[in-house]
């Protein structure tokens, strides 16, 4: 006989791991017991040293699907004789770090269950159990117990008390175990009235949806404003209420054949859709029967599968597809309360869809998409967040992230801890839900950080917040930070050529950087390449409106001729109030008033974007550029075999400078020349790798450096990713890319965290 503590550390609490472990150490006929503890899961037994050996290699390779084991530790104990095997209540220290565990979509079982009229839970919305449902978002403290969860309001009923204790029922030790007699309950409320109702509630929203009402529904981690997928009229009405212009809404459709009808569905996009996760998969579309109001001019859905009870409930009574779009007000952090909703929903929603489970930590819907055969997170929301990362070596630290598509990082005891996503932070609301968010973060981990990593622009909002937080001080440059995002996810260590293409960032010598080639590892960069620089009139505002951008580059090329171009245009009416706005432009540029300089891709793309038909402001980060990327896949193979345009390259100093001069010509020329807008697009993503590559192959000569990383939101467009690594590849590069850190501005916080203690281990 023998007798070891064993230590279970990784994502091992809220995933069923101590019901896995109780029956496996009685099938081994073990003695001891198992707790969750703030370090991990804790576990003590005693029996023969093959039956423990056994035991420990069923941990390691037949462990709970949703877990994830990073280490197990052991140390051999004195017998103590146990007399059987138990789960104990759980114990917190104020040391140790344990994974909080995702929201999990609702599993095989509880979905079978949820439509039998025969079971209990049947039409239940809530019903879930150890392998799915609520976790993150309900909890507030570790180690994860069902009375450090908002499910500690619902006191179990002799039945889910029985489940929760009968050792083969799949909900023994289910933390969030309730059912319609002790669990929570539906309301509907009229948006105007303020009625509630609280019978028939599932089938009244079913006959509201159909008939063309807009409900706000309360989901895991937020409310989502729902309307019929297949009604266009009330999705313009719903784009009109929730002043969203164009930017695509969410769609949840009822199965996976019903996604295939509307949808380009791979068998990895189908195993993404079907997992536990359940996040909105970016699809091509299969034709365009659906209302062209949900996703006007793209090429692409956003589509996702129920992943709670209460929608599968929905999708029913001949509902096929529904609009699911954050519940807020554009711009503004999705609302998680009752309260919130009733608040501020209501000039949006029609009715709203409530229930009593609070929620204590705000998630937004995950959004991934498929490049080059593999998925590629943009936003980290409901069921990978939060998410964890192990790494030696660090001081205890926090890194604030980005302006736009926030979220934060901390690193704690070898493991580097990052946020979900909190949005852009232009309003106090967003900022407010971003302190709230590190709050309860760094509560429940006991975070006393000794460094605090921070974005070096000059004007970021986050001054103001840094003298709250204790610890050393160090900022980073956020190209630098997208760079060091991909070294770290991909476990490079040495120089790479960084290429870092995105909208904005505050660059080393004053100017807004954004088409940058670095050298760079993660402690250190050096600049050795980039566009060339271009006005951009009136600031920030030349990020919302195209035309600043495009008179910019015109004036670049043509100068004193830049206004004839513009105005000279074909197929483009220009009014009078543009034709203004040209004239002011040029005079800011020429006065050099209020014209800071940029050599970012995204400016790039924007003018490019105005130029080929692009009209209005910008209503979304990114809205010209996904424009840009629609129009040139809307050709044909034959017709998008074309070469790029012509441009050059400038040598100054040490750096290789794009000279766009010759590309703006070429446009403007094919544009006079009635050449396909999707041909000319098409040439301008071509344009773009080739300058990228030979740049790469130049700086490898130079450098001697074969591996190259790619980072930056302009590389969410799967057409110019896809170019520029096919290119590169050929080329005998090693080509690193984001895969689970987003590219974009969302992945940020890495970067920061990782140079941030790479620089104080020097």
């Amino acid at each position: 006989m023998i007798r070891k503590l064993i230590v279970v550390r990784g994502l091992v609490q809220g995933v069923g791991f101590r019901p896995f472990v109780y029956l496996v150490a009685k099938a081994q006929q073990l003695s001891g017991k198992v707790k969750n503890t703030s370090e991990g899961l804790l576990i003590d037994v005693e029996g023969s040293k093959e039956a423990i050996d056994k035991f420990i290699y069923t941990l390691e390779n037949n462990a709970p699907k949703n877990s994830r084991i990073d280490e197990i530790i052991q140390q051999d104990k004195n017998i103590c004789k146990y007399e059987g095997f138990k789960i104990e209540a759980s114990t917190s220290q104020t040391n140790g770090f344990t994974y909080i565990s995702p929201d999990l979509g609702t599993c095989n079982a509880c979905y079978e269950e949820l439509f039998n009229k025969d079971k209990r839970r049947y039409s239940y919305g809530f019903t879930n159990c150890t392998d799915c449902g609520p976790r993150y978002s309900v909890i507030e403290a570790i180690p994860y117990e069902r009375a450090v969860t908002t499910m500690s309001n619902f006191e179990l009923c002799s039945s889910c008390a029985s489940e929760y204790t009968a050792v083969k029922d799949r909900r023994f030790n289910a933390e969030t175990n309730c059912c319609p007699e002790c669990g929570p309950q539906l309301a509907l409320i009229n948006s105007i009235t303020g009625q509630l109702y609280e019978d028939e509630v599932i089938s009244n929203s079913i006959k509201l949806i159909k008939e063309g009402k807009i409900l706000s529904v309360k989901g895991i981690g937020g409310f989502n404003l729902v309307c019929d997928g297949s009604n266009e009229e009330v999705i313009l009405k719903l784009r009109q209420r929730k002043n969203r212009r164009t930017k695509p809404f969410a769609l949840m459709m009822k199965d996976i054949e019903t996604i295939k009808n509307y949808c380009q569905v791979s068998s990895e996009e189908e195993d993404a859709l079907k997992g536990s996760i359940r996040p909105i998969v970016i699809l091509d579309k299969r034709h365009n029967n659906l209302p062209e109001a949900i996703a006007p001019g793209n090429n692409t859905l956003g589509v996702m599968l129920p992943y709670t009870p209460l929608h599968y409930l929905l999708f029913q009574e001949g509902v096929e597809i529904l609009v699911m779009t954050s519940g807020n007000i554009n711009g503004t952090p999705i609302i998680y309360t009752n309260k919130g909703a009733i608040e501020h929903l209501s000039k949006v929603a029609d009715y709203h869809l409530i229930n009593d489970r609070e929620i204590y930590n705000s998630v937004d819907d995950s959004v991934i998409r498929f490049i080059l055969g593999k998925e590629r997170v943009i936003r980290r929301g409901r069921g990978y967040a939060p998410t964890y990362y192990n790494k030696l070596g660090f001081k205890e630290s926090i890194s604030l992230g980005s302006y736009l598509k926030n979220s934060f990082c901390f690193y704690k005891e070898e493991h580097i801890g990052l946020s979900q996503y909190i949005g852009d932070m232009d309003n106090t609301e967003t900022f407010t839900r971003y302190e709230d968010t590190m709050k309860k973060l760094t509560d429940i981990y006991n975070l006393a950080p000794k460094l605090i990593a921070y974005d070096l622009h000059p004007n970021h909002p986050f001054y103001k917040y840094l003298d709250k937080l204790p610890g050393r001080k160090m900022g980073v440059y956020h190209h630098h930070a997208h760079i060091a995002s991909v070294l770290f996810e991909n476990q490079v260590r040495g120089k790479v050529i960084g290429v870092a293409f995105d909208g904005s960032g505050y660059g080393e010598d004053g100017t807004v950087w954004g088409g940058e080639f670095l050298i760079a590892d993660c402690k250190e960069f050096k600049r050795c390449g980039h566009l060339n620089l271009v006005a951009m009139p009136g600031g920030d505002k030349a990020t919302k409106e195209p035309l600043r951008m495009a008179v910019a580059y015109l004036y670049k090329t043509y100068k004193a001729e830049a206004e004839e171009q513009l105005l000279s245009l074909p197929q483009r009416y220009i009014t009078s109030k543009e034709k203004l706005h040209i004239r002011n432009y040029l005079d800011m540029i020429k006065k050099d008033i209020n014209c800071p300089k940029t050599s970012s891709m995204g400016r790039l793309f924007d003018a490019v974007a105005y130029i080929l038909g692009f009209s209005g402001d910008i209503s979304f980060e990114g809205e010209a550029a996904i424009f840009l990327e629609n129009v040139a896949c809307s050709i044909t193979k034959a017709e998008a075999d074309v070469a790029g345009y012509a441009f050059y390259i400038d040598k100054q100093g040490e750096a290789y400078v794009v000279n766009t001069d010759n590309m703006i010509k070429g446009i403007i020329e094919d544009v006079k020349g009635n050449i396909r807008k999707g041909i000319i697009s098409r040439k301008f993503h071509n344009t773009v790798a080739e300058f990228t590559e030979i740049i790469c192959i130049s700086l490898s000569k130079d450098y001697g450096i074969k591996q190259v990383a790619l980072s930056g939101g302009v590389f969410q467009n799967k057409l110019l990713l896809e170019e520029v690594h096919e290119r590169l590849i050929r080329d005998d590069f090693q080509v690193y890319l984001n895969s689970q850190i987003p590219c974009n501005d969302g992945g940020i916080s890495v970067g920061q965290i990782v140079i941030a203690n790479e620089r104080e281990m020097e």
